[in-house]
């Protein structure tokens, strides 16, 4: 299943369907579709994101981190998500060893020490002014585009990688029509398995 695809179907099928839902704000699929655009445009001709590069997201399961996972995606590149503490500990190494062209991080997370990435901005930053270029955009499913790291006790890094294809076959046909970010979004057992069924479905993600 292309995923790009089945999200251009839903904003023609069901443009006023709510894709994602926060206390702060309603997406539809319309709107969710048009700012992933907007992202991709930002991160190709502004942050210069190129195929194979690595975009890092450190925060808590935020809702515009969705966007920015499938917008990186189309760009060819992958997603490093930094969303536990474990990891926000060991970044320093995690980025020695996986540096990130940019990282993206929650509008209230405040550091201690910057992390080592080229360019370090706020999420909202993403698509909260419209971006006027509009990139030539060559969509590859099969291209890595999320990285899971696990810590091990002797803090050796692993990583592997995962494409939009992998991750959009594995989905569910009998996904349910909505599902709740409790905290981390990327999580092994939360985003495959829960949250792109719920995509793939014309569903509605919720979160905090």
């Amino acid at each position: 299943m292309n995923l790009f695809n089945i999200l251009r179907q839903h904003v023609a099928a069901q443009p006023e369907a709510i894709a994602s839902r926060s206390s702060r704000r309603i997406v539809t699929y319309r709107k969710f579709w048009s700012r992933i655009e907007r992202a991709t445009a930002r991160l190709k001709d502004e942050w210069h994101v190129r195929p194979g590069d690595t975009v890092a997201y450190w925060g808590r399961g935020h809702q515009d981190a969705l966007m920015l996972y499938i917008a990186v995606a189309r760009c060819g590149a992958k997603l490093l998500p930094l969303e536990h503490a474990s990891l926000h500990q060991d970044s320093s190494v995690i980025l020695r060893n996986i540096p990130a062209v940019l990282l993206l991080h929650d509008d209230e997370t405040i550091f201690d020490v910057p992390p080592a990435a080229s360019v370090v901005a706020n999420l909202s930053s993403l698509i909260a002014t419209r971006c006027h270029h509009t990139p030539l955009v060559t969509e590859d499913v099969h291209q890595p585009s999320l990285l899971s790291l696990v810590i091990e006790k002797d803090h050796v890094l692993q990583a592997e990688e995962h494409s939009l294809h992998q991750l959009t076959s594995a989905a569910s046909a009998d996904a349910t029509c909505t599902f709740r970010i409790a905290e981390a979004l990327f999580d092994a057992d939360i985003f495959a398995p829960q949250v792109v069924p719920v995509l793939v479905a014309g569903g509605t993600i919720l979160f905090r």
